[in-house]
C-alpha cells in the first residue's frame, strides 16, 4: 500500500498501457492467426490509432484497446502537463481549492524536517529561497507543497494562503530573516479578515536579541489576527528537557547538598545554570557548582554579565578537568562545549577517568537525528552510552514537543495561574482586557516557566517526577515545606527578571524594568509572600484535582 501511494501514477499507466496491448496482441491474432503472429501484432498495436475500421467488422479486443491506450496516453499527457509544463500553476489551484487550517513552515532545514515528521498527518507547504538537500527528502516522504522564492515577499508569502492557515513557522537559519519575514506575514494580515488569530512561532537563536525583540511592538502584544511568539532552541528546549529529566539530574532523597560540575561555560552551560541556580534543598540550602573553563576572559565576561548569581548559589572556577574529575564527587554533570563531537569525548574521558558509573552525565544535541540512535542501539554493552550513564538531551525535540504543545497541558495551567490573578471590574467581572490571551509574550512565557519550574520543586519536594500524562498520588507538603517550595518560586522569578534585564527599585516601574520585590524572602513583606505561596498551591491543587490526565 505505501508503494502504491507513493507510485500511483505510474502504476496507473503501466497498468493500462500493459492491458492495451494484452488486448490489442491477441485481437490481431484472433482475426487471423496466419497473418499475426506475437511480432507484427505487437507492431500492429502501435497503428492502432491511424488504422481504419467499419465498427461492425472491427473485434471487440480491438476495440478495447483502442479505448485502453487512448486513455494511457491521456493519462501520460496530464502527468506532463501537471509535473513540467505547469505544476505551480495546477498546485496553486490546489492550495486555494482544498488547503484551509494548514501550516505553513518558512525556511528548509533541519527544524523543518522535525515539524513535517510531527505534523505528519496535517497539509503542509513549505517556502524557501532555494532547494538544498531538504527538499528530495520532503518529495520523498511525500510532502508536494514545497515553493522557492522571496519569503520575504507578500505576495509569495500569500502563494502559501497564509491567510487561511491555522499555524506559521519561521525557522530559517537567520534570525534577521526570521524578523523581516514575520514582518511581511503581519502586513499581509493586517490587510485580510481572519476572525481567529494566525499562531506565528519565530526562531530566534540570539537570545539577547530575543529579549530586545520581546519589547517590540511585533511580538509584544496579540492583535485580533496575529499572534506572535519568539523562542530559542537553548533556552526553551533545555529549560524543558531539564524539568522533564529532572529524576536524571538529582537523586530522589537529597540529603546532602547537590553539587553540580559544568564543563565548558557556553550558552548551554549558562541555560542550564540560570534553569537550576534557583533551587535550593528542602532544608534551604542552595546548590553548590563548579565551572571548568580554560579561557579567563569567558570566566571574566560570564561573572560581569550574571553578578547577582552569587547571592543565588556558591559557584567556583577551575581549568583542571583531570583533578576536578579525580578528587571530587558531584550530583550530576553537565557537558556543554558547542562542538558536539568534543563534548562527547569530554564526556567519555570524565567516565574512564572517575572509574566508575556515577554521577550521570549529560550532553546537549541540536539535532533531530543525533548520536544516541549510533552509541545506543542493541548490541555489545559497552558501546552504549546509555549503559555509562551518559545522557544526550536532545534540544531540537524538547523544542519542537514543547512549541508543538504549548496550547495543550503546559498553556493551560498557565492560564489557569493567569486567572487566579485577573482584575476584576466594579461588579466583580473578570476584564475582557486581561485575558490570557491578550498577555505580551513575555508575561506569557513567564506563566508558563513558572508551570515547568514546578516539576522540579515537587521532585526536590517529594523525591517523585510527576507525570501528567498518567495516574500519580496527591501531594501534600508539610507548613516548613510550603514555605520552602515558595521561597524556591521567588528565587526562580527573580533570576527570570534579571536575566531579562530588570533591577531594583524602591518604586516599581515596569516601562524600565524596575522592581521592589526584587530582593530577598526574609526581606518580602508578608503580602508579596502570600503570592508566591499562591502560585504553589494553585498549581498543586491543579495537579491534585486531575485537571490533567
Amino acid at each position: 500500500m505505501k508503494y502504491f501511494k507513493k507510485h500511483w501514477w505510474e502504476i496507473i499507466f503501466v497498468s493500462a498501457l500493459m492491458t492495451g496491448f494484452f488486448f490489442g496482441i491477441s485481437g490481431f491474432m484472433e482475426a487471423d492467426a496466419t497473418k499475426y503472429q506475437w511480432g507484427n501484432s505487437f507492431y500492429e498495436t502501435f497503428r492502432l490509432f491511424e488504422r481504419e475500421y467499419h465498427s461492425d467488422d472491427i473485434p471487440a479486443n480491438l476495440m478495447a484497446a483502442q479505448w485502453i491506450l487512448l486513455f494511457a496516453f491521456l493519462w501520460l499527457s496530464l502527468k506532463i502537463i501537471i509535473t513540467i509544463i505547469a505544476p505551480h500553476f495546477l498546485s496553486d489551484i490546489r492550495i486555494r481549492l482544498f488547503f484551509r487550517k494548514h501550516i505553513v513552515i518558512c525556511g528548509l532545514n533541519e527544524m523543518t524536517w522535525n515539524l513535517v515528521r510531527k505534523y505528519n498527518d496535517e497539509k503542509i507547504i513549505v517556502l524557501a529561497e532555494e532547494r538544498n538537500q531538504y527538499a528530495e527528502a520532503f518529495e520523498q516522504k511525500g510532502i508536494k507543497m514545497f515553493f522557492c522564492g522571496d519569503i520575504f515577499d507578500k505576495i509569495f508569502l500569500q502563494k502559501a494562503q497564509i491567510p487561511t492557515a491555522s499555524r506559521l513557522y519561521i525557522v530559517t537559519g537567520n534570525d534577521k530573516n526570521n524578523v523581516e519575514i514575520t514582518q511581511s506575514a503581519f502586513s499581509l494580515l493586517k490587510k485580510k479578515n481572519r476572525k481567529e488569530a494566525l499562531k506565528c512561532y519565530t526562531l530566534i537563536n540570539d537570545r539577547e536579541l530575543k529579549l530586545l525583540l520581546e519589547e517590540s511592538a511585533l511580538f509584544k502584544y496579540r492583535t485580533p489576527f496575529f499572534d506572535s511568539l519568539l523562542f530559542n532552541m537553548n533556552e526553551m528546549g533545555i529549560q524543558y528537557d531539564l524539568s522533564m529529566n529532572i529524576d536524571k539530574i538529582l537523586p530522589q532523597t537529597i540529603d546532602l547538598t547537590p553539587e553540580i560540575l559544568i564543563v565548558g561555560l557556553t550558552e548551554k552551560a549558562e541555560t542550564v545554570i540560570l534553569s537550576l541556580v534557583h533551587c535550593l534543598t528542602m532544608n534551604r540550602v542552595p546548590f553548590r557548582w563548579m565551572i571548568v573553563e580554560k579561557d579567563k576572559e569567558t570566566i571574566r565576561s560570564f561573572q560581569k554579565k550574571y553578578a547577582y548569581l552569587p547571592d543565588f548559589a556558591e559557584i567556583e572556577y577551575t581549568d583542571n578537568l583531570d583533578t576536578v574529575c579525580s578528587n571530587k564527587r558531584f550530583t550530576s554533570i553537565f557537558v556543554c562545549p558547542d562542538n558536539q563531537i568534543e563534548a562527547m569525548k569530554t564526556a567519555l574521558f570524565i567516565r574512564y577517568r572517575r572509574t566508575d558509573n556515577l554521577p550521570n552525565i549529560f550532553i546537549f544535541s541540536e539535532e533531530s537525528e543525533n548520536w544516541t540512535d549510533v552509541f545506543n542501539t542493541d548490541g555489545h554493552k559497552i558501546l552504549t552510552l546509555k549503559n555509562r550513564n551518559i545522557f544526550l538531551l536532545n534540544t531540537f525535540e524538547a523544542t519542537v514537543h514543547y512549541v508543538m504543545t504549548l496550547n495543550s497541558e503546559i498553556e493551560i495551567l498557565a492560564e489557569t495561574a493567569h486567572n487566579h490573578w485577573r482584575k476584576k471590574d466594579a461588579q466583580g467581572h473578570y476584564m475582557e482586557a486581561d485575558e490570557y490571551h491578550t498577555l505580551s509574550g513575555h508575561l506569557k512565557q513567564t506563566n508558563r516557566n513558572q508551570i515547568i519550574d514546578t516539576y522540579l520543586h515537587i521532585f526536590i519536594a517529594t523525591g517523585k517526577k510527576l507525570d501528567i500524562t498518567g495516574s500519580y498520588s496527591p501531594v501534600v507538603f508539610s507548613e516548613k515545606d510550603r514555605e520552602t517550595l515558595a521561597m524556591m518560586e521567588h528565587r526562580r522569578w527573580m533570576i527570570e527578571k534579571y536575566s531579562n534585564g530588570w533591577r531594583y527599585g524602591d518604586h516599581r516601574n515596569d516601562d524600565f524594568k524596575i522592581h521592589n520585590c526584587l530582593k530577598v524572602w526574609e526581606k518580602l513583606p508578608e503580602s508579596e509572600k502570600r503570592k508566591d505561596y499562591t502560585a504553589i498551591e494553585l498549581i498543586i491543587n491543579r495537579f491534585n484535582e486531575g485537571l490533567i490526565t
